[in-house]
Parts: structure tokens; C-alpha cells; sequence
């Protein structure tokens, strides 16, 4: 269990079962609610353009406009870099984030099983 890479596309491939027919790529999530706006990391389904994993949530989402505008979610492809202790993510259009290197373990880790939690079921 702790020998798993969670940094990788290859986890959340694995975590989400997504066949490896569907490429997949980082993300910056732009999400805008009632004219603030959040800068979160996913994960893009570039096959199915729009859809993607927002990492923190552990869900799937599309891009979308609802309520006339008050709710507003958009997608960037985005590159990863190494930085220190941590990875800097950016996409094209400028938008950042930066991660430590835990932050999809410390999210993901809890979840993912492992034979060491068999035990009694009783």
C-alpha cells in the first residue's frame, strides 16, 4: 500500500477504472460560483472532451454554465512541473496551482484498499 505512485496518471486510471483506450491528461478545474472563483486540479478525459475527475472531490463532472451563469465550471488541460517539495501546475491560458507532493495521497490514500484491512468480519 505504500508503495503506490498516487502522483501518477497511472493511479487514478487504476483508483477510477478508466481503460487505457482513454487518454488521459492534468487539469486546471475553473470553477466560478456566484462570481468567486477556485482554481482546483483534475484529471481530463481527453476522448470525451468537457468530462473530467476533479481530484480533491474524487468525482467525475462535465464543464457547465447553470442559473444563468451563477455556476460555471471549465476545464484546462494543464502541464505539471517538479517544483521543491511539490508540482506547479499550469495551463495554457496561464491559469496555476501549486501542490505538495502529498496532496493526492493524503486525499486518496484512505480510500484505496488494502489486504492489510482484512480481517474478522464479525
Amino acid at each position: 500500500m505504500n508503495n503506490l505512485n498516487y502522483n501518477t496518471l497511472a493511479f487514478i486510471r487504476h483508483y477510477f477504472h478508466i481503460p487505457e483506450s482513454c487518454k488521459l491528461s492534468w487539469a486546471l478545474i475553473e470553477e466560478t460560483v456566484k462570481g468567486e472563483t477556485e482554481i482546483r486540479l483534475g484529471v481530463a478525459l481527453l476522448k470525451r472532451p468537457g468530462f473530467y475527475i476533479d481530484v480533491a472531490m474524487r468525482r467525475f463532472f462535465t464543464e457547465t454554465v447553470l442559473y444563468g451563469g451563477g455556476l460555471v465550471r471549465k476545464i484546462h488541460p494543464a502541464r505539471r512541473k517538479a517544483d521543491g517539495d511539490g508540482f506547479v501546475y499550469t495551463s495554457g491560458n496561464g491559469l496555476t496551482l501549486r501542490t505538495s507532493r502529498d496532496f493526492i495521497r493524503d486525499i486518496y490514500y484512505s480510500s484505496v484498499y488494502s489486504p492489510d484491512m482484512r480481517g474478522p468480519l464479525y
